[in-house]
């Protein structure tokens, strides 16, 4: 159906954005779970446009559910998760990433968005 076609633009864009961030944790050596301790600083790949791509690709994913699934509740709720996730995970890990990294991260903020 249309909805699905819809629905397919974001989720493919999100699980390769996801992907992508994954291989780039992989090869740098370090974990992509944000509650183990980060072993390097990621800027190449994916991470050269968005700083949080596999937030990012889960924004995309619940997107295309909300589209897929003709969810009007999951499209009104869904601007309130990326803002809760923006304000307070996003927030914290920035704030752990610049006490870790310093001068490179905070060159790097100024580089790339924080989303897109």
């Amino acid at each position: 159906t249309t909805a699905v076609l819809v629905a397919a633009i974001p989720g493919v864009t999100g699980a390769v954005l996801i992907i992508a961030a994954l291989r780039l944790f992989a090869r740098t050596g370090t974990p992509p779970e944000p509650w183990k301790p980060t072993a390097a600083l990621a800027t190449d790949g994916v991470y050269r446009f968005t700083r949080n791509p596999m937030y990012l690709g889960m924004a995309l994913l619940l997107l295309a559910l909300a589209l897929g699934f003709r969810s009007w509740a999951t499209l009104v709720v869904w601007p309130i998760v990326i803002l809760i996730v923006d304000r307070f995970v996003i927030a914290r890990e920035e704030r752990y990433l610049a006490g870790l990294f310093g001068a490179p991260y905070a060159a790097y903020r100024t580089q790339v968005r924080r989303w897109l």
